[in-house]
């Protein structure tokens, strides 16, 4: 059982820029990918990384391709000849048990929604009748690919793989949530805040409401 994991070297999670420095960025997109490759392999899953340049990672090998997300994809599915998992660089809650879930289904396509109409992972039982269209309401445009090429399809519902890190706001649920390295990396940075109803993650010296979870989530 293989997995491809997208990722991306320059310029890592650009929407975050208004909270977190460059470098702190790099180092969060890193840890992320370390989790999300540890718990892929942790889960017996063979990880292997897309990338626009040679990239060394312990534990994956990079597929390098020039071209852009979904072509980059689709070449690769065309190549394999057997089930393959497709996990976005940015869901670092997920979980072994969920991997295993997802494996176990005996539907032709798994399709695990982001928010906002987006995919962040699909398990294709089928690379040779499928192929891939992310960007805009790809979890509809991947139902609708399945159905036409005669797969049967299941969407798998998971807190844990809908919480995609892209913007600021993202930061809340890998703070209060994480477990792994990203989130002790993230806890280190930025600072709970809730003085104005809706949570958000804030830099300690810029809020005096700031407050830390205490205990071993801290950790």
């Amino acid at each position: 059982m293989k997995a491809i994991v997208p990722f991306k070297i320059v310029n890592a999670k650009s929407r975050l820029s208004m909270l977190l420095t460059p470098e702190e960025r790099k180092e969060l997109a890193l840890l992320m990918l370390r989790d999300i490759t540890s718990t892929l392999t942790a889960a017996g899953v063979e990880v292997e990384l897309l990338t626009t340049r040679p990239f060394v990672w312990d534990g994956a090998r990079a597929v390098v391709s020039e071209k852009e997300l979904n072509p980059a994809l689709n070449d690769y599915i065309a190549a394999q000849d057997g089930p393959i998992m497709i996990v976005m660089a940015d869901v670092p809650l997920i979980t072994e048990k969920n991997i295993r879930d997802i494996i176990g289904s005996r539907a032709d396509l798994v399709i695990c929604p982001g928010r906002g109409g987006g995919t962040n992972l699909q398990f294709i039982r089928r690379p040779d009748r499928y192929h891939v269209d992310y960007y805009g309401a790809s979890f509809l445009d991947h139902i609708r690919i399945a159905e036409e090429n005669g797969l049967s399809s299941e969407v798998y519902d998971s807190f844990n793989i809908s919480s995609d890190i892209d913007e600021a706001g993202d930061l809340v649920e890998l703070y209060i949530h994480g477990r792994g390295e990203a989130a002790k990396y993230l806890r280190s940075l930025v600072v709970l805040d809730a003085s104005k109803g809706r949570v958000q993650v804030v830099r300690e010296e810029t809020n005096i409401h700031a407050v830390r979870i205490p205990g071993k989530m801290t950790g």
